[in-house]
């Protein structure tokens, strides 16, 4: 008789012979420290993979194909290629092996583009998933009546899981539900015109293929099957003109405006060593260089440098530009308690800000070093809605996009910080600005162990990475395709 723990493997074992699925891989796994763990030498034996030993450095190769990873005895990082990634948990050397912390591990080469994932866990065991790429492939033809781009693919997808769109700098976007892509096949396709560029973009859930195109497009024709996706982007139906000019005016995510808070005479909140002004800046830029090189969207900053931007001018450049999403960043500070640390988003919306009083009349008392004759609205409820009726249009979009960056920030910073939640408040910088907006509170320099995470490259490089990511499930959410299923 089949014992019922035996019958989830029993599952996948009866779909590996029927399906083309990834395979599966069972680890034991350790507890030390109240974290999981798994056998280096049981990782390198059961993937297969080529290791080498460097006495002299004590540091350990594993090689996979063309890439190779690096990794030491109680470090809480590893290298991948040229990338390093942080593990939540040190990697340690016991019983004459070494043991590395399994989720962040894994993690870790998922986002470096390698075909391994865990698939399911238990106290004692772990599944995990390898040869998981079920896009490998990339055709480009010129035709007569257009391009035809062509993903090859190892298993049908529906197209309701696939989504289209372009943005105002040419990029010709694909996102697809439950993809994933060999990135390293991918990035040696040959290619042609009118294709200039290709980028990729792999989540937990989907991944995003992005074409940068030399030539405009009139007309989508999407078409899928067993083996492949077909897209056949025309260029000459002039009796679709009217249906494409309707597509084309829906709202498309192609311009972000990141907003350094504070800057120049105004330094923000001060503490151990540290300023609000320099922090924000080096995130904000963080954050812009990883949407401009992965995404191909446009950015636009309120200051690149350390200048002293009034608060009614930040908006009215996000208006200017016409941005699709504004994004605040500060830092936090309390003189309350020492001990008080972590990371809040907020939107906009005052009369609900009793948990944020401190930190409302901080933000908004920058309007004290501002000259010149801008008068700004109180805040009551009543003018609120006169001053900012825009900002209702975005008041769900904002309070989703705070979740999500809430979200990512907690998946990167939970074993450091606090979560301390998504929360509605009336900041001046945020009025007026018509486009979904929030403004996030990275930490407390107020918190001497937290300002100094915050001196630090990686961790300001970690946040911006966690609102990136936010970014990215934000398009793929809301952002109209210019093809409707």
């Amino acid at each position: 008789m089949i014992k019922i723990k035996n019958i989830y493997y029993l599952i996948f074992f009866l779909q590996s012979l029927l399906f083309s699925s990834p395979d599966i891989l069972k680890f034991n796994v350790s507890n030390y420290n109240n974290s999981d763990y798994i056998s280096l030498n049981d990782f390198v034996k059961q993937h297969s993979l080529q290791s080498n030993y460097y006495e002299t450095k004590d540091k350990i190769e594993i090689i996979y194909k063309k890439n190779k990873i690096y990794l030491s005895p109680s470090m809480t990082f590893i290298k991948i290629n040229n990338q390093i990634y942080h593990l939540n948990n040190e990697i340690i050397f016991k019983n004459s092996q070494y043991y590395i912390p399994l989720d962040s591990f894994y993690k870790s080469m998922e986002l470096a583009g390698l075909p391994f994932r865990i698939k399911n866990k238990t106290k004692r065991e772990v599944l995990v998933e390898t040869n998981i790429f079920n896009v490998d492939g990339i055709e480009i033809k010129n035709k007569k009546n257009g391009t035809l781009i062509r993903l090859k693919t190892k298993n049908k997808f529906s197209k309701e899981n696939i989504s289209t769109s372009f943005s105002s700098t040419k990029w010709f976007n694909v996102t697809i539900l439950n993809c994933f892509l060999d990135t390293l096949t991918i990035n040696q396709i040959e290619i042609l015109e009118p294709i200039k560029k290709i980028k990729t973009v792999q989540s937990s859930q989907s991944a995003q293929i992005s074409f940068l195109l030399s030539a405009s497009v009139e007309d989508i024709d999407i078409d899928s099957n067993d083996k492949e996706i077909n897209f056949l982007l025309r260029n000459s139906i002039k009796e679709n003109a009217e249906r494409i000019n309707k597509l084309k005016s829906k709202w498309i995510i192609d311009t972000i405006v990141i907003d350094p808070g504070h800057g120049g005479k105004d330094p923000g909140a001060v503490g151990h060593g540290q300023k609000e002004k320099d922090i924000t800046l080096d995130i904000a830029k963080k954050l812009g260089n990883l949407v401009k090189r992965n995404l191909g969207t446009n950015v636009v900053y309120t200051r690149e440098e350390d200048d002293f931007i009034p608060l009614w001018k930040r908006t009215k450049i996000a208006n200017d530009v016409e941005g699709k999403l504004f994004i605040s960043i500060h830092v936090n500070a309390t003189a309350r308690s020492a001990s008080t640390k972590g990371y809040e988003t907020f939107f906009l919306r005052p009369g609900k800000a009793d948990n944020a009083i401190e930190v409302v009349e901080r933000e908004n008392s920058v309007i004290d070093l501002e000259q010149g004759d801008y008068e700004y609205t109180e805040l009551t409820n009543e003018n609120y809605i006169i001053a900012s009726m825009a900002q209702n249009t975005f008041m769900k979009e904002s309070e989703d996009f705070a979740a999500l960056i809430q979200k990512h920030l907690n998946k990167t910073l939970k074993n450091t910080t606090k979560n301390r939640g998504v929360k509605q408040a009336g900041f001046y910088v945020l009025v007026g600005a018509t486009m979904p907006n929030v403004l996030v509170e990275v930490g407390f320099i107020s918190n001497k162990q937290e300002a100094k995470k915050l001196s630090k490259a990686y961790y300001r490089r970690q946040i911006a990475e966690s609102i990136y990511n936010a970014i990215v499930d934000f398009k793929i959410k809301y952002e109209k395709p210019l093809l409707e299923g």
